[in-house]
């Protein structure tokens, strides 16, 4: 027993070893697997003496700290950060270190920065190299041009068919566009400019007179040319549609600011876009709700099956209208015309509009509902909408077709328990009759008879009703008379 505890012992001590033989063996190992590099990150475009540049240096798997001398010796250093965060490499999970330095280059001409070294587990790496031209400082004023700053508006329908567009440094006035009331209108306003802008100051139109819906609004990107040159370009898109007819001025856009080229190299700026001129014109056809849109669907759907439809039932119809480049606001409530023996309430309604590219899709949603009163055929009119087609510049008009329901009786049992609980004294006897089964054995000739027999009953009753009735009145009459004296 006490042998075979000793051994127990001696295999718990191994297998711990083992474990940690594994454990140091297989660290560097994986280490090793993670290729160690440095890398130097900065922009490559020509400052001027006096200006200081932006270098990020990212390192991995190094045992050694970056020795950042040979970036000292054509520079200073003005400020740094360094920090570490987490990365995968080639799949794996490592811990990166950078470090971000402000440098100020010392003299004119070609700046060439790095290679970088520091030791690995495997050997010692190198970074890349960064070369910046560093130019002559200018001492002349400078200002601001067309090739630094540039206000680009625009006006056009979302049909494409009316384009304007200007530029501020245009030398020819702006042109008045001319549009209908109500129609979509689709105006951008950029601003443009290459350097930094300290103190930017933007003024924009109000747009009054007109629904505005918003798309974007200073949105602020980088625009690469094909010939490598970027722009910084600030943008505003609105959805215009004019409210009233007549003549419609939109207020210019002003920018001002102070551009910085260099830190030498400033210049104050008060760029201003020329003032638009629109031309609404009034609608086309006044007797109908004004629809200006480029396309329209009208479409309906049913709770259940018409066609199945019974004197008393319920039924729900939903009519759905869709229209492109409108608001949902704009769009007319639709109320079906009313059809005899069916009753419709309008129970509910709901709008929305959503954008799809440069362009707005409405949705009206009508819900009614629906009582079949008598079981007789039910016409259903026409449901019209009438538009506008700001494509083909035509009035048109958006339809239901009509349609003929033929409302049935109600079930049997349903028919029975009303006359039952509503129907009269001959009503009950003639569901006995039908409920005996005698009506179905007796001939046709006597069923005649019968039937003969209960009309001059009928007859005959009213008859006696109304004599009684007039009877009744005379008596009155002769009651109210004075007696003679």
């Amino acid at each position: 027993m006490k042998h075979h505890t000793r051994l127990t012992v001696h295999a718990f001590f191994i297998l711990c070893s083992l474990c940690l033989c594994f454990a140091l063996f297989n660290g560097p190992v994986r280490a090793a697997e993670i290729t160690p590099r440095i890398t130097l990150l900065g922009s490559l475009e020509p400052v001027y003496l006096g200006d200081s540049v932006i270098i990020e240096l990212e390192a991995v798997g190094l045992d050694d700290p970056v020795d950042i001398t040979p970036l000292l010796q054509e520079t200073e250093l003005l400020r740094e950060t360094m920090g570490t965060r987490i990365t995968v490499v080639s799949g794996q999970v490592v811990e990166m270190k950078s470090r971000r330095m402000e440098l100020l280059p010392r003299r004119e001409g070609r700046l060439i920065l790095g290679p970088l070294q520091a030791g690995s587990v495997t050997d010692f790496v190198q970074s890349n190299i960064i070369t910046i031209d560093v130019q002559t400082p200018t001492e002349s004023q400078w200002q601001a041009d067309a090739d630094d700053l540039q206000i680009n508006v625009s006006l056009r329908t979302a049909d494409g068919s009316v384009q304007l567009g200007a530029h501020d440094d245009d030398p020819v006035p702006v042109p008045t566009i001319q549009a209908l009331v109500g129609q979509h209108i689709i105006a951008d306003i950029e601003l443009r400019h290459r350097h930094p802008i300290a103190d930017e100051r933007i003024s924009l139109p109000d747009f009054d007179g007109f629904d505005v819906l918003e798309q974007f609004v200073e949105r602020r990107t980088i625009d690469t040319l094909a010939d490598q040159t970027s722009w910084r370009l600030t943008a505003w898109r609105y959805h215009l549609f004019a409210q009233r007819s007549g003549r419609q001025v939109l207020d210019p856009v002003g920018w001002t600011g102070t551009v910085i080229r260099s830190r030498t190299q400033r210049a104050d700026f008060d760029r201003q876009s020329s003032p638009y001129t629109l031309q609404i014109q009034p609608a086309v056809d006044s007797s109908h709700w004004w629809l200006p849109a480029s396309s329209v669907n009208l479409d309906d759907s049913w709770s259940s099956d018409p066609r199945e439809l019974t004197a008393g039932d319920e039924i729900l119809r939903t009519i759905t209208l869709d229209a492109r480049d409108v608001l949902a606001n704009h769009l007319p409530d639709i109320m079906p015309p009313e059809s005899r023996a069916l009753t419709t309430t309008l129970i509910g309604q709901s709008r929305s509009q959503r954008l799809v590219g440069e362009h707005i899709v409405a949705t009206a949603v009508f819900d009614y509902r629906m009582i079949a009163q008598s079981p007789i055929p039910v016409f259903l009119d026409t449901v019209r909408v009438p538009w506008y087609d700001t494509t083909s510049h035509s009035a048109r008009q958006a339809i239901i077709p009509a349609r003929r329901i033929n409302v049935g009786l109600p079930d049997r049992a349903d028919l029975l328990a009303s006359l039952a609980l509503e129907g009269n004294v001959l009503d009950r006897l003639l569901l006995r009759l039908e409920g005996s089964g005698i009506a179905r054995s007796l001939p046709w000739h006597v069923l005649l008879l019968l039937t003969g027999i209960v009309t001059v009953w009928i007859w005959v009753r009213e008859i006696n009703v109304f004599r009684r009735e007039q009877g009744q009145k005379k008596q009155g009459l002769q009651s109210t008379v004075l007696p003679e004296l």
